[in-house]
C-alpha cells in the first residue's frame, strides 16, 4: 500500500516516547524543587537513581540533546553527512556531457580517496566504465555495489521493523542514515548487471541476475508495505497538532499524470522487456512471454513491447541475419536539492520559527531521443520504455510521508533545544540556533550519472558491419557496429554533447581497468578539442586490445585502416595506417602509442590540409598548410604554429617570404604583391616596422607599344 494524493498531512510530534525512561522514573517527595548542586558530576546513569532526578529531568535532556549536536559537528562534517553530493556530481556529469571519461572516473576517485566506499561510489564509477564499453571492470565495479544492497536486504529479512534509521535522523538530518541506494536504483543495478553479463557473453550470469531482479522488486514491495504501517503506528503514538499542506514546496511536480500513471517507484518496463527478449532470442518463448506481459503491464499501450508479444516465436532471423536490440539511453538522472520551509511551533514562551528542509527534484537538461534509426537501407521506430525522472518523483511522492515524519519530529526537539539554550545564556541559544540551521538538510544523495530514459529500437539486420545513422538535438550522426550471431544488443547513450556507442563484439577484450583517454564526441556536432597546444588536430582515442591488423577497426566515431597494434594496458594504437573521423577529418601517417610521429597528412575539410612532419601529437619541423580559401603556408612549424623561415602565399597572389614566430611574422622578411612590387625589412607582430624599403616594378608607360 502507498500513499497517494497531493495533499500531505503532517504530524507534528513532541517526543514523549523518546522521554519515556526519564518520566517512568519513580519519584520521591521533597526534593522537586532542590537545586542540583554545580559541584556534582553526574552521568545519565546516576540521574536514574538521584533524589533529583524529576527537578532536573528536562533541562538535562535538553542540554544533552543541545551538547548531541554540537560534539557531532566535526564527526558529522567528517564523516560527509553534511556532504553537497548534488554539487559534487555536477562536474562529473559535466565530463560525461564532453566525453572525457577519463577524466569524469578521477573527479570520482578524488572525491573518494578512503577505503571506505560507500555505494555511489561504486554506482557512478561502474556507469562511466560501462560508458568506456568496458564491461569487465564495470561488472566488477556494480558487484560491489550490488553486496551493499543484499546486505540491506538481509537486514530487511532478519529485522523487518528497521524502518526509520537510527536517532540521527531526528536529531540532525537524513544524510546520517546509511544510504542503499534509492528503490529504483536497486533495481536498475540488477537490470544493467544484467545487460553487463550478457555484453560480455556470461548468459548464465544473465538468467541468475534476471531472476534477482524479480525477487528484488517483491522484497522492496513487502519493505514499503511494512514501512506505511509502521509509519501509521508512529504517527499514532504521538501527540500532535495538523498541518494541512507544505507551503512553498512544489508538491505539484510530484503528482503530474505521468507520475499517477507508474505502478509504483522502483519497477521499470525496460527491464522486463530485456527479459522477454534475451529469453526470446535464446529459444525459451515460455519464459520470454511473462516477461514482456511485466513490462506491458508497467508501460501499457507501448506499440512495441505489444508487437514483441503478438510476434512471440514468429520472429525469427533468416540465413546470415540477426535480431539486433539498439538499447538507447539519453540524458541524465534528476539532481536532488535541499528546500528549506520556516514552519512555526508552538512552546510555552511563544511561537519560535524553525528551518525545514525537504528534498526536491530537479530534472537535468532534456536530450532528444531520435525518433527513428536508419540501418542497411530500413529505418527503424525508437519508442521510450522508461523514464527514471518520472520514477523518481513517484518514489519521492511515496515517501514524503516518511521524511516529513522525521523532519517534524527533528523540528519538535530544535524548538525545545532552542527554547532551553535561550533561557540557559543568549551565547548557548546562539550556538544552539546555528547547529540547528547547518544540519538542517534534506538528503541529495542519488545515482546522477544514470540516463533519463530508457528507450528502444529492434530491428532484423544482415549480418556484418552496419552502418546506423540518426539524429541528434546537434544534428545528424553516424557510426557503426558489428551484427553477428543469433542476436546482437548495441547500446547507446546520448549526454547532449557527446555520443556512447557500445562495441559488443569486442567486450571480451577489454582489459580490466582500461578506459579510453579520450573519448567519443559526436561526429560533426562537437568539433575536435584543441589540445594544450591550441592545435586544432584531434587526439587519437584508444581502442580495445587485440585488433586484426591491417583491416578496418571501428570505435564510436573513429576508425582505424591499416597496420595498427593496440598496446596493453593502455590500450593505444601504433603503426601506420589511415585514422577517419565520423566528422570528415582524416589523417594518413605514423602513430606511436596513440601519438602522431614523422611524416603524415591532415585534413579537415572547409579548413585546411597539412602535409608535413608531426612529434608529439603536434605539427613540428617542416610542412605545407594548404587552406581551403587558397592560402598557402610552406616552411618551419613548431607546436602547430608557424616558427622559423617559411613562406606564406594568399590566393591573390601576394607572398610573404622570411621569419615567423608563433604564427605571426616576426624579424627580417619581404613581401612580394600581385604587381611585382615588394618591401623588405623588419616585421613586428605581423607588421612593417620603418626599418624597410620598399620596391617598385617598373611599369609599362600608358599608351606606349609593348
Amino acid at each position: 500500500m502507498y500513499m497517494a494524493g497531493s495533499d500531505v498531512v503532517i504530524t507534528v510530534v513532541i517526543l514523549r516516547r523518546r522521554l519515556a525512561d526519564f518520566k517512568n522514573l519513580p519519584r520521591k517527595s521533597g526534593h522537586d524543587s532542590a537545586p542540583l548542586p554545580p559541584s556534582r558530576k553526574m552521568s545519565i546513569s546516576a540521574i536514574k537513581t538521584s533524589p533529583f532526578r524529576e527537578m532536573t529531568m528536562k533541562p538535562i535532556v535538553y542540554t544533552c540533546s543541545l551538547l548531541l549536536l554540537m560534539t557531532a559537528m566535526p564527526s558529522i562534517c567528517a564523516a560527509g553527512m553534511l556532504r553537497q553530493y548534488a554539487d559534487e556530481l555536477n562536474e562529473t556529469v559535466t565530463l560525461v556531457k564532453t566525453g572525457a571519461l577519463k577524466q569524469a572516473v578521477a573527479k570520482i576517485e578524488g572525491a573518494n580517496e578512503g577505503d571506505d566506499k560507500d555505494i555511489l561510489y561504486f554506482f557512478e564509477k561502474g556507469e562511466l566504465l560501462s560508458l568506456g564499453s568496458n564491461f569487465t571492470s564495470s561488472r566488477e565495479t556494480w558487484m560491489k555495489g550490488d553486496e551493499i544492497i543484499q546486505a540491506w536486504e538481509n537486514e530487511f529479512r532478519t529485522n523487518p521493523t528497521k524502518m526509520f534509521g537510527d536517532i540521527g535522523s531526528f536529531l540532525i538530518n537524513d544524510k546520517t542514515r546509511r544510504y542503499d541506494g534509492q528503490d529504483y536504483e536497486k533495481v536498475l543495478l540488477s537490470t544493467r548487471l544484467t545487460l553487463n553479463h550478457i555484453m560480455l557473453g556470461n548468459f548464465d550470469h544473465a538468467r541468475i541476475e534476471m531472476k534477482k531482479t524479480y525477487e528484488r522488486e517483491k522484497l522492496i514491495e513487502a519493505f514499503r508495505e511494512k514501512e506505511y504501517d509502521a509509519l501509521q503506528a508512529e504517527s499514532n503514538k504521538q501527540d500532535s497538532g495538523q498541518v494541512s499542506s507544505l507551503e512553498g514546496y512544489p508538491m505539484q511536480e510530484l503528482d503530474t499524470p505521468e507520475v499517477r500513471e507508474l505502478k509504483n517507484g522502483f519497477q521499470n518496463a525496460f527491464a522486463h522487456y530485456l527479459a522477454g527478449y534475451f529469453f526470446e532470442v535464446t529459444d525459451e518463448p515460455s519464459l520470454a512471454e511473462p516477461g514482456y506481459r511485466n513490462a506491458l503491464q508497467l508501460a501499457p499501450g507501448k506499440v512495441m513491447i505489444q508487437s514483441a508479444l503478438n510476434d512471440l516465436g514468429k520472429r525469427v532471423p533468416g540465413p546470415g541475419e540477426t535480431d539486433v536490440l539498439f538499447v538507447l539511453e539519453t540524458g541524465f538522472a534528476p539532481r536532488i536539492d535541499s528546500l528549506t520551509i520556516s514552519i512555526p511551533i508552538m512552546r510555552k514562551g511563544g511561537m519560535l520559527i524553525t528551518p525545514l528542509s525537504f528534498p526536491v527534484l530537479k530534472a537535468s537538461e532534456q536530450v532528444s531521443v531520435p525518433s527513428s534509426l536508419a540501418v542497411a537501407g530500413g529505418r527503424y521506430p525508437v519508442e521510450t520504455l522508461t523514464n527514471i525522472d518520472t520514477m523518481a518523483r513517484r518514489l519521492l511522492k511515496d515517501q514524503m510521508p516518511g521524511i516529513i515524519l522525521r523532519t517534524v519530529i527533528r523540528a519538535g526537539l530544535k524548538s525545545v533545544v532552542q527554547e532551553q539554550a535561550n533561557k540557559a545564556h543568549w551565547i548557548a541559544g546562539m550556538i544552539a540556533n546555528v547547529v540547528s540551521v547547518s544540519t538542517e538538510q534534506a538528503d541529495d544523495r542519488n545515482w546522477r550519472t544514470l540516463p533519463e530514459r530508457i528507450s528502444i529500437a529492434r530491428a532484423i539486420l544482415p549480418q556484418g558491419r552496419q552502418i546506423i545513422e540518426f539524429q541528434t538535438q546537434g544534428g545528424h550522426y553516424r557510426t557503426e557496429a558489428d551484427v553477428s550471431g543469433r542476436f546482437t544488443i548495441v547500446p547507446i547513450r546520448f549526454t547532449g554533447n557527446a555520443v556512447y556507442v557500445g562495441q559488443p563484439n569486442r567486450a571480451k577484450d577489454v582489459a580490466a581497468g582500461f578506459l579510453p583517454a579520450s573519448t567519443i564526441s559526436a561526429g560533426g556536432i562537437v568539433p575536435p578539442a584543441p589540445d594544450s597546444s591550441g592545435s586544432l588536430v584531434p587526439s587519437v582515442a584508444a581502442v580495445p586490445a587485440r585488433a586484426d591488423l591491417g583491416k578496418r577497426v571501428q570505435v564510436g566515431d573513429t576508425t582505424y585502416i591499416g597496420d595498427f597494434r593496440f598496446a596493453q594496458p593502455s590500450g593505444q594504437p601504433s603503426g601506420k595506417g589511415v585514422i577517419e573521423w565520423q566528422n570528415g577529418q582524416r589523417f594518413e601517417g605514423q602513430l606511436e602509442n596513440g601519438v602522431k610521429q614523422g611524416y603524415g597528412v591532415f585534413i579537415a575539410p572547409g579548413s585546411f590540409r597539412y602535409e608535413g612532419n608531426w612529434e608529439d601529437n603536434k605539427q613540428n619541423g617542416k610542412g605545407k598548410t594548404i587552406f581551403d580559401n587558397g592560402d598557402v603556408y610552406e616552411g618551419e612549424i613548431l607546436n602547430g604554429e608557424f616558427h622559423g623561415q617559411g613562406s606564406y602565399t594568399t590566393k591573390a597572389g601576394s607572398r610573404y617570404e622570411g621569419s615567423w614566430k608563433n604564427g605571426v611574422k616576426e624579424g627580417p622578411g619581404k613581401i612580394t604583391f600581385p604587381d611585382g612590387d615588394s618591401w623588405e625589412g623588419i616585421f613586428s607582430n605581423n607588421e612593417r616596422t620603418d626599418q624597410g624599403k620598399m620596391t617598385f616594378l617598373p611599369k609599362p608607360e600608358m599608351g606606349s607599344r609593348p
